[in-house]
């Protein structure tokens, strides 16, 4: 007898988040390698908000599972993209506000590469081998 499976798939969630973070400390050591500490900071800070979007996402879109909570899983996925993007846009502000040392092009390639893996995860994670 086979076991019932959820309508959403937590395990993609969490393997973009792993992804995220290992890329974060990837970037900032080549950051730090190539251009120093600021950038290394400009470019955590980037990353960082990438990452505080997707965990919001990934906590609003993924708390409900199963069939007779089909309307629940559509409104957390709604309500995490758009507290995503609110959270995009307020962290983005408050680094350009109070953070005077601080290199944008930087900031904006390590958010940039943080969305590049989001397409990255999903591309592999639908198209890859099944279990």
């Amino acid at each position: 007898m086979s076991q019932p499976r959820p309508l959403v798939d937590r395990s993609q969630a969490l393997q973009l988040l792993k992804w995220q973070c290992v890329l974060a400390v990837a970037l900032m050591l080549v950051a730090t390698l190539f251009a120093g500490a600021l950038a290394a900071l400009s470019m955590a800070l980037g990353c960082g908000i990438a990452i505080a979007g997707s965990v919001y996402f990934a906590l609003q879109a993924f708390r409900h599972a199963g069939a007779t909570q089909a309307q629940q899983i559509v409104q957390g996925f709604y309500k995490g993209e758009a507290g995503k993007f609110v959270i995009t846009v307020l962290l983005f502000a408050a680094v350009f506000a109070w953070v005077k040392a601080m290199l944008p092009g930087w900031l904006l390639s390590g958010f940039i590469l943080e969305q590049l893996v989001t397409w990255g995860v999903l591309l592999v994670g639908t198209t890859g081998p099944k279990k």
